[in-house]
């Protein structure tokens, strides 16, 4: 950083007003990633404010993090460096809701749960199944690439983003995609800034597909042992019902393992793949519950919240769908007789999560998850973790070799290395 502190300070003050600007340690403390506390914190309240911040940092060469609500901060290594904490809290309106085309346009701070409650006026909602909506902020979603329980059904991020607006890391404001769902003539960049963690450009805007609120839903939760639940599975695969979501779970080592399937549309519909499922279940021996109405979303919303369960080791696993199976018997039996734990999988995306207590001997086990995934050509990553365990480990795993590429483009977005340096992939 070519200024200190207090220069910054002065400089960003100029820029986008003093009280949005503070050093205050309280505040900074509160905003630290992975331990690395920032020098200051600055609050745009419009994206000419951003990007005016953003040019100023980079003219001194000082490190940013775009911090949105928080709820994904334990992603990635920890910066390498750690001068501005960019919040993006002040961005949180909605710009254009055109309900015929199912498209809306929101700023990047507002929260999922704030979205969710405007549009659904229009009986339309945005299908992503983020950890802590009240929290979660759509530009942290999309830059976390925070997939959740609906996927297989709605679409992952990805699919869902159609248009943005961010701002690169000279404080230039570029747009990507459009307003409506065919636009993109060529590479779509959208793509590109998804999930890059905030390490390409700032999000600023974005515009995404939504859906109508299905009149009816309902969830088929069925007990029994892991061949059971996978029996099940396999079974559900090979029929015509149409789940919205389907995860096997087993939480705090239980003896017993859930294969939860939910469905979603009009009464008669859901009404006759719930008694299907269950008489699929019955006669695996199984026993089974039905939830509806809040109490299925509160269900998964649980499961939606797991990848970021506060003060745990999280592990993400990804393999072929055919060996998923196999991938959860290998890791419960390397787990068991360990302190409680937490294995969920989402089996139409082949994605299993591991919760594991955050001590030494979770972290232990990541080689051996590497190695197992590799043979399934698969991989495995530290999803989230406190900082105290990341500090002798790349989370990302062993360099692959789209990790040159990725480099590349790193170094045509940012190439003084400002935003987010050292928390994605490659270290970049």
């Amino acid at each position: 950083m070519k200024l200190s502190a207090h220069q910054l300070a002065q400089a960003l003050s100029a820029s986008i007003g003093a009280d949005r600007v503070t050093a205050e340690k309280n505040v900074l403390a509160d905003h630290a990633i992975d331990g690395v506390a920032p020098a200051l914190t600055c609050t745009p309240a419009t994206v000419e404010q951003l990007a005016a911040a953003v040019k100023v940092c980079a003219a001194a060469l000082a490190t940013i993090a775009p911090w949105g609500g928080g709820t994904a901060m334990s992603l990635g290594n920890p910066p390498r460096s750690l001068d501005v904490v960019i919040r993006t809290v002040r961005l949180n309106q909605v710009i254009e809701h055109d309900p015929a085309n199912l498209t809306v346009t929101v700023q990047s701070g507002i929260t999922l749960n704030a979205l969710q409650k405007v549009i659904a006026a229009t009986q339309q909602f945005v299908p992503f199944d983020a950890p802590l909506p009240e929290r979660s902020t759509i530009g942290g979603i999309v830059a976390a690439n925070l997939n959740g329980p609906r996927r297989a059904s709605y679409g992952s991020v990805r699919d869902l983003v159609i248009g943005m607006k961010v701002v690169l890391a000279s404080g230039e404001i570029v747009k990507a995609g459009g307003k409506v769902v065919k636009n993109v003539a060529g590479y779509d960049m959208c793509k590109l800034f998804t999930g890059s963690l905030g390490t390409l450009a700032i999000i600023a805007e974005v515009t995404l597909r939504v859906a109508p609120i299905p009149p009816n839903s309902a969830t088929v939760i069925a007990i029994g042992s892991r061949a059971q639940a996978a029996d099940l599975a396999g079974r559900l695969a090979g029929t015509k019902l149409l789940p919205t979501s389907t995860f096997i779970f087993n939480a705090g080592a239980a003896a017993h393992w859930q294969l939860a399937v939910s469905f979603a549309g009009f009464a008669e519909a859901v009404t006759r793949q719930v008694n299907d499922l269950g008489e699929q279940a019955q006669r695996l021996g199984m026993t089974q519950e039905i939830v509806d109405g809040a109490r299925t979303r509160q269900y998964w919303q649980a499961i939606a919240d797991l990848p970021v369960s506060q003060d745990r080791l999280v592990y993400r696993v990804t393999v072929p769908r055919d060996a998923v199976m196999r991938t959860i018997s290998t890791i419960a039996d390397w787990i068991k007789g360990e302190p409680p734990q937490t294995i969920c999988a989402d089996m139409a995306m082949a994605t299993v999560w591991i919760v594991l207590p955050a001590n030494q001997s979770a972290l232990d086990l990541f080689p051996r998850l590497i190695t197992l995934t590799l043979q399934h050509r698969g991989h495995a990553v530290i999803f989230t973790a406190p900082a105290q365990l990341k500090h002798a480990t790349d989370v990302w795993g062993p360099a692959t070799p789209a990790h040159a590429l990725m480099g590349k483009i790193k170094q045509e977005f940012d190439p003084a290395g400002l935003l987010n340096p050292g928390r994605f992939v490659g270290g970049l």
